[in-house]
């Protein structure tokens, strides 16, 4: 997570001092232009350009910043209130700008004074840079919509032809759901679920982990193969344990309950592709799909809060060190004619 928003950051920072300076350069023609009067005296491109890229640069700074702020604490919140902060912040930013412009002008100007300017001008670099603002604001919460880098994906065509993939699935079930829903009710578990998804998302996001889908109260999570090597299907699930431990009292204090995962884990070939017209994304299909949901679901039968098909322990072999290992041997799954064998893994 922390990876993802330095990212967000510093993109969101270069671009708007790039902007900064082609808006400098578009004044400088336009100034130069048959419809202009011409330059004024106290008009100096370098200066201008140099005070479009910091206040650009700053700008982008102020806004990457408050972004990164509106996704960790109104992540479950209405869009409006992360609209009214960002749109706030703006107006503080060019207010602070137009003041230090002021006093630029008054030492270049001494006899006019402090002048806070608001003209027509000013109009035009509100609009403009609110624009900027609210399109970055509007990327975000199409990228939360998506996932990271799907939408990128989507704009550039990557799945308009399928295409084959393997990837590593972690299907993650909460325990007891049937009972915490009865107790809970309609609403409130449904509140429950979706503070529960959220607190995962950290954990997932930081080990370079894909929300594919939600199906009721389970997640299904997906790593490209080539870069699974480090584990991180394993790192997540414990890291998603540990954050729920730290986080038990919140939950009874709220709901009265504390959540736990179990977790089921395979690899395969699957065709990625996009889908659909109105509500377009990109899905997976494959048999590797079904033997990882019917390995989950062998999580209680066998006692175990993960287990992982041996094929994907042979595949990443996993340090004895780090994790406890245990066979559980061939398992006959639902609907399949062959066997598998399962592994439990545990944390020392």
């Amino acid at each position: 997570m922390k990876r993802i928003k330095l990212e967000r950051v510093i993109i969101i920072t270069i671009a708007m001092t790039i902007i900064g300076g082609l808006q400098s350069w578009y004044d400088h023609v336009t100034i130069g232009s048959m419809f202009s009067l011409g330059e004024s005296e106290i008009y100096k491109f370098q200066t201008a350009l140099l005070f479009n890229l910091i206040s650009g640069a700053s700008g982008g700074l102020v806004a990457s910043i408050t972004l990164n702020f509106i996704d960790d604490k109104y992540r479950t919140k209405p869009y409006y209130q992360g609209l009214i902060i960002i749109v706030s912040m703006f107006m503080l930013v060019w207010a602070i700008r137009n003041t230090i412009e002021a006093f630029i002008l008054m030492e270049t100007e001494p006899a006019k004074g402090f002048v806070f300017a608001f003209d027509a001008i000013d109009m035009r670099n509100i609009i403009f840079w609110m624009t900027i603002v609210l399109l970055s604001y509007f990327f975000l919460q199409m990228e939360n919509k998506f996932g990271p880098g799907k939408l990128t994906q989507i704009f550039f065509g990557k799945y308009n032809i399928p295409r084959e993939e393997e990837r590593v699935f972690m299907f993650l079930d909460l325990k007891s759901s049937t009972t915490i829903a009865e107790n809970l009710g309609g609403i409130k578990y449904h509140l429950f679920l979706k503070e529960l998804f959220s607190d995962i998302t950290t954990p997932i996001l930081e080990t370079g982990g894909e929300i594919y889908q939600y199906v009721g109260d389970e997640v299904v999570l997906s790593w490209p193969t080539e870069g699974s090597g480090n584990l991180n299907y394993i790192r997540c699930f414990f890291a998603i344990q540990q954050l729920l431990k730290s986080e038990e009292n919140k939950y009874l204090q709220r709901f009265g309950v504390k959540p736990y995962f179990k977790a089921g884990a395979h690899h395969g070939t699957v065709i990625a592709g996009e889908i659909g017209v109105v509500k377009r994304d990109i899905t997976y299909s494959g048999d590797v799909l079904n033997t990882t949901a019917r390995i989950q679901s062998m999580c209680n039968e066998l006692h175990s809060s993960f287990l992982i098909s041996n094929d994907l322990l042979d595949l990443h072999p996993i340090p004895y060190s780090d994790w406890i290992i245990e066979r559980k041997g061939e398992i006959q799954l639902k609907g399949k004619s062959e066997t598998i064998e399962l592994m439990s893994i545990y944390k020392y």
